[in-house]
């Protein structure tokens, strides 16, 4: 059973935040999975971590970066990127106006 217990009126809120129209089920299915989501952690919030190396990446990537002054030979020419979309300018993207919900 579920230590955390997020509130139906936390969870209207989260939806606000992100734009989302929920309906009551949708929202009582999100505070019980919110709410166990939160334990999980909490839970591994207990575990002694102290001999574990901190790392920021598990893929083995080193820098990616190209130096200053070296030309990208992997990408696309603005001309090529651009090649395929249904609406541009200059050589921009152009998209419709995206309105927003006010909740």
């Amino acid at each position: 059973m579920s230590k955390t217990n997020i509130t139906y009126k936390e969870v209207i809120h989260l939806a606000k935040l992100a734009g989302l129209n929920l309906t009551d089920k949708q929202i009582e299915d999100i505070r019980k999975k919110l709410s166990e989501t939160l334990d999980y952690v909490d839970n591994l919030n207990q575990l002694n971590t102290e001999s574990v190396i901190p790392t920021s990446q598990t893929t083995g990537l080193v820098n990616i970066f190209f130096k200053d002054g070296e030309e990208n030979k992997r990408g696309l020419t603005s001309e090529e990127a651009l090649s395929g979309v249904r609406s541009k300018k200059d050589s921009l993207f152009t998209v419709r106006t995206i309105k927003q919900n006010n909740i």
